[in-house]
């Protein structure tokens, strides 16, 4: 009576479906919609900007299903580690199959063997048959490789290979697949991306993320000592920097200036120049100095707002003319002193000395006008990257010796004929690369018939 086919465990289930071709091609398809999906819709962005593009049944939508925030969601957290477990899954069942004919080779070139192989060759020579193997034995090494000699029913086999780290190409791949979707998901999972406006001079100490819903502490301060940016006569944006500083348990223990594709690192954390902007409005400088040349400092006046002298008044700067007169930029200003009608007139900048004509016992001159600027840091980090890198190279050398390399091998049979010659096959194959190998063979044919002539 025939045995009866094994019905599979829950386990072995499990693992069949682990193991799956299918699972593997549905996972890959689903992970390039995604990256689609996550390139035509901005990731991180606040949710203003979402609910201007989008209507509001649509913005519920998504944002239920975290596609603002789809590389930090719970399904592609699931899908990273799905593919994962399905790539090592295969691996694990396929490996062991490659390794066991590795390193147990059919070093025998039996007929059932001859018959698969395109590339072989036939000859006799006059002679002993072992006379005959030491000296093939040594054209092999000669011109391709030390190979094997086994002796089986007065027949003597040479088998000689190489390339042999080829065959394991593939799984070197795999295994940086794998590497590099963990250090994925450990960025995924402990890392994070947010987008951080600081004015000059000021503090942040957290950062907001997932497009501003939740703040992330960074556990230190980062001030922007300020913020310089460089034109072309157009007016157009040359170059603009920020002079950072990291503030760690109360004294400054980092500082640079960085500049786009030049960031800050600081304890793992990169700071990123992203943006700029003016901060606030516009404020004329205002050097104050007594009727005697001492100065007394100076004062930002913004428009219309008036800023208090003590012991003199307010003065409020109301008009700004950038040719006045033909004399250049100016500013309007009010002075309003206790008791007396307020007096208005006009400072021209680079031009110090003309308010002392007013007689007055305070001197005002204009320096221009200035703005208040912030920069717009892209704050990350990211405790995957070196392990996605190390996944990357490995991944590299994986191609290489899967696309680049060859497995070769070559079997050289010796018998004794019954005209006393022995009788020679010579026979080999490649796992690629084909027409390289067959070149190759050819000069080996030659070289190992001529051997002992």
């Amino acid at each position: 009576m025939a045995d009866e086919k094994r019905t599979p465990s829950p386990m072995d289930r499990v693992w069949n479906f682990f193991i799956s071709v299918k699972l593997a091609i549905v996972t890959l398809i689903v992970l390039a919609a995604t990256s689609i999906i996550g390139t035509i819709i901005e990731q991180n962005q606040p949710p203003e900007k979402y609910h201007k593009i989008y209507e509001d049944w649509a913005f519920a939508l998504m944002d239920r299903i975290n596609l603002f925030d789809m590389y930090h969601s719970i399904w592609f957290l699931f899908i990273l580690v799905l593919f994962t477990v399905n790539l090592s899954c295969c691996t694990i069942d396929r490996f062991p199959k490659m390794l066991k004919v590795v390193r147990n080779p059919r070093t025998k070139l039996d007929g059932s063997l001859e018959k698969t192989l395109s590339l072989s060759d036939r000859w006799k020579r006059k002679g002993p048959l072992s006379e005959w193997a030491g000296k093939y034995a040594g054209a092999l090494s000669a011109s391709f490789a030390k190979p094997k000699v086994t002796e089986d029913g007065g027949e003597v086999h040479l088998y000689a290979e190489t390339g042999v780290a080829s065959r394991f190409g593939v799984y070197v791949t795999h295994l940086s697949i794998i590497i590099i979707f963990i250090g994925a998901i450990i960025g995924n999972v402990l890392g994070f991306k947010g987008y951080v406006n600081i004015p000059e001079g000021e503090s942040v100490t957290q950062v907001p993320v997932r497009g501003g819903i939740l703040k992330q502490d960074l556990g230190f301060t980062v001030r922007c000592n300020s913020f310089r940016l460089e034109t072309y006569p157009s007016g157009q944006p040359k170059s603009y920097m920020s002079d950072l500083s990291v503030i760690d348990g109360g004294r400054e223990t980092a500082r640079k200036t960085i500049v786009v594709n030049d960031p800050l690192q600081y304890k793992g954390i990169w700071f990123y120049q992203s943006s700029y902007g003016q901060a606030g409005g516009t404020t004329a400088q205002v050097a104050v100095s007594r009727k005697d040349g001492a100065p007394m400092g100076g004062v930002a006046l913004a428009p219309n707002e008036p800023v208090p002298i003590d012991g003199y008044g307010t003065v409020r700067g109301v008009n700004y003319d950038q040719n006045f007169q033909g004399n250049g930029p100016a500013l309007q200003v009010v002075v309003e002193k206790p008791g007396q009608p307020a007096a208005s007139f006009w400072l021209f900048q680079g031009r110090l000395d003309l308010d002392r004509q007013r007689a007055d016992s305070l001197v005002f001159s204009f320096g221009g006008l200035s703005s208040k600027m912030f920069t717009g840091l892209q704050v990350a980090k990211d405790p995957g990257v070196n392990i996605v890198w190390l996944g990357c190279a490995l991944m590299t050398i994986g191609l290489i010796m899967a696309f680049f390399l060859s497995h070769q091998r070559v079997w050289v049979r010796l018998a004794q004929g019954t005209d006393g010659r022995v009788e020679v096959v010579l026979a080999g194959s490649a796992s690629r690369n084909r027409l390289a190998f067959e070149k190759r063979f050819e000069k080996l044919q030659t070289g190992v018939k001529a051997a002992g002539q």
